[in-house]
């Protein structure tokens, strides 16, 4: 019984828990590329750099967790999905922008540092989000 539990929990939750990492850690580099980008080379507030860079990973993040993290279990149709992916990733905008502003402004942190930080709080908020509810695979 304990072996059986054992393999359910590592083939339920450890496989697309390391997918999701992996699809996030490229989707990070390209987000906070853009971040920086548009920060140091455009000048552009941090508190708007923040949202506008997440627009990319948005797009990426929903793709990828569908053919990738999360395969075989799109349990709504396409256009529900996104739109589901689109309010989770809205509101990871706002929990970045707010831990972002705080990083930098309470914190004293750069900029940079604080959309990082941003980035690791609202990596598992988002995991657990999509896999709980949006990627829910009915057993």
């Amino acid at each position: 019984m304990k072996n059986r539990l054992s393999h359910i929990i590592k083939t339920q939750h450890a496989k697309p828990f390391f997918r999701y990492f992996i699809m996030a850690g490229v989707i990070v580099v390209i987000e906070v590329s853009t971040f920086a980008f548009m920060n140091s080379s455009f000048k552009i507030n941090y508190l708007l750099a923040t949202p506008l860079s997440n627009v990319v990973a948005i797009a990426l993040n929903w793709y990828f967790s569908r053919v990738y993290a999360f395969r075989g279990r799109n349990k709504h149709k396409t256009h529900v999905e996104f739109t589901l992916i689109t309010v989770v990733s809205v509101i990871g905008v706002g929990i970045q922008t707010a831990v972002t502003a705080i990083s930098v402004e309470l914190l004293s942190l750069t900029p940079l540092a604080g959309k990082v930080i941003a980035i690791v709080v609202t990596f598992f908020w988002s995991y657990w989000v999509r896999r709980r509810f949006i990627f829910k695979r009915e057993l």
